[in-house]
């Protein structure tokens, strides 16, 4: 993190153009702050549970059976929070050109009537928690982790025709979590809260209506994630908008491309902040996006991003979508798609297995998985704590010599099979969206893991990749947010280069090599992954929710 006397608000020596990414994730909403250099020079964040516990999150989210939501009002306070650091430490808000971020996709939040109005009029001297407390519909916003529309998702499909016919034009089939069923579930359980909705945002642009000061435009790469965006098209589909909620074309508004300009900071921000008038808000997008816009990918590497939740990224020349698995718009290339398989059990399954069976020790953790050999022996493992979306089950299934087992002859194998488990759902599922199964291809790590070596091995061995890390760590949402914003300034003021091409600056970040999978290795998932996929197929329905 760079220094934060680095700043000097008063400095007016020094006039070059800032740029901001914000990443308003799950567990936190995160800053960065780059120079036309594409250097990083500060970096902040506000934790939810810790620096806002009056709102009792526990990772940010509020569970209550399969109903996953978090207050929406938190996020604007954590806003609030995070300006007012900025603020203290000196930074030269009068510097910065260009704003965008990412959220956490498929969430939503429902703004009350005449809610705009209020955006439109906020007091400098206020704080923006204070002022926006009680316009939300809904109170408390539905998240990724949501898992209590199975029957609106049955509905959705049905509706369509089926599971295959509703990804041919979303890219997705129906899932708990997109945004689409929760509508819908909305629209039926609480009519009059959704009848008294203005606005419906995603997390993106809800962050980003604050910013403008009225309401921002749903980019096509987060869209894609609600199952109502056709994605050839890049528009709405009327068929699914009817079938989730009346009048939704004008509560959703029009989509716009994720380098859009979608106005000016609102006066708010440049009276009680500093920011200058004419700095430049681009279309907020979701954190996945964003993390494959934070890389200069080349064609064939994928992104393994390993945080709450895991998520493999693929770029795709052509939409393939099926019933596995997401196809988006891409964030950076109109004429491209991205891939992308979620899995809610990530970083908190890891760190459960590490508690229980390695003394709550990464350095344990990691010699364990280091200590077992490639298939621990004929051994499987299927950590659901959380309902899975992908495969969609839920629970925990041992398997050793091919026999279902309570636990393992040797517990301390769980180690290795759990990550062993994680990286060969990956391989397996990513084939079914385009992924071409062969050796000696990239994968680019990033998220919290991707730091921890041992892991990383172990996901080099299951693809036979080179494994590369940024030269800049994780966090790479926040930099893709960053490097979008100056992207979108550039582009508004009359440059007409690629995205790709406005990354060849001095401070972009180079990829580490940081582990090269073995060939044997390869060789002997790939006979595993038969065995792997069998008893997939056998936990889906044993574990069924």
């Amino acid at each position: 993190m760079a220094d934060r006397q680095l700043f000097h608000q008063h400095d007016t020596t020094n006039t070059s153009p800032l740029y901001l990414g914000l990443d308003l994730s799950t567990q936190q909403l995160k800053l960065v702050v780059i120079d036309d250099d594409l250097r990083v020079l500060h970096e902040e964040a506000v934790n939810f549970d810790r620096d806002l516990p009056h709102y009792g999150t526990e990772g940010g989210v509020k569970l209550n059976g399969y109903q996953a939501t978090a207050p929406t009002i938190m996020w604007v306070e954590a806003l609030d929070l995070l300006l007012g650091k900025m603020k203290d430490s000196g930074f030269p808000s009068h510097r910065v050109a260009g704003i965008s971020g990412c959220a956490q996709q498929h969430g939503t939040v429902y703004w009350k009537q005449g809610a705009e109005h209020v955006l439109a009029h906020l007091n400098p001297e206020s704080l923006l928690h204070e002022q926006l407390r009680g316009i939300f519909s809904v109170e408390s916003s539905p998240i990724w982790q949501d898992s209590s529309t199975s029957a609106e998702c049955e509905e959705l499909e049905v509706a369509m025709g089926g599971a295959q016919k509703l990804a041919d034009i979303t890219g997705s089939s129906a899932y708990e979590r997109f945004s689409g069923s929760q509508l819908r579930k909305i629209a039926k359980a609480r009519p009059e809260a959704f009848a008294q909705t203005e606005r419906i945002s995603l997390v993106s642009s809800f962050a980003a209506s604050m910013l403008i000061g009225k309401y921002a435009p749903i980019d096509t790469a987060d869209g894609s994630g609600m199952n109502l965006l056709d994605i050839h098209q890049k528009d709405w589909d009327d068929r699914l908008l009817n079938l989730c909620g009346a009048d939704l074309r004008r509560k959703l508004g029009a989509v716009v491309k994720t380098d859009a300009v979608i106005g000016f900071i609102a006066s708010y921000f440049v009276e009680r902040y500093g920011f200058r008038k004419d700095c430049m808000v681009v279309a907020w997008s979701g954190d996945n996006p964003d993390s494959l816009a934070s890389l200069n990918l080349r064609v064939g590497d994928s992104v393994v991003s390993m945080g709450t939740s895991d998520t493999l990224l693929l770029t795709l020349e052509k939409a393939t979508p099926s019933t596995e698995g997401h196809v988006l718009c891409h964030p950076t290339r109109h004429d491209a798609y991205m891939a992308m398989i979620v899995y809610k059990n990530g970083s908190l399954t890891r760190e459960r297995i590490r508690d229980t069976y390695a003394w709550s020790s990464w350095e344990k953790f990691n010699s364990l998985v280091e200590n077992a050999d490639v298939g621990c022996g004929d051994r499987f493992g299927f950590f659901f704590y959380v309902p899975e979306i992908t495969p969609k089950a839920q629970g925990v299934f041992r398997f050793e010599h091919g026999q279902q087992v309570e636990e393992f002859s040797r517990p301390e194998i769980n180690a290795r099979a759990v990550l062993e488990s994680q990286f060969l759902s990956m391989r397996l599922h990513a084939r079914r969206v385009g992924y071409h199964d062969s050796a000696s291809k990239r994968i680019i790590v990033t998220g919290g893991a991707s730091q921890n070596d041992a892991i990383v091995r172990v996901l080099a061995d299951v693809f036979g990749a080179v494994v590369m890390r940024s030269s800049l760590g994780g966090g790479s949402a926040t930099l893709g947010a960053a490097y979008r914003a100056r992207y979108g300034v550039k582009h508004a003021s009359g440059w007409f280069g690629t995205f790709e091409q406005s990354l060849n600056a001095p401070g972009a970040p180079q990829l580490v090599t940081v582990a090269e999978g073995s060939l044997e290795s390869y060789e002997k998932y790939s006979i595993l992954l038969e065995e792997y996929e069998r008893l997939e197929r056998d936990v889906c329905r044993a574990g069924q929710f």
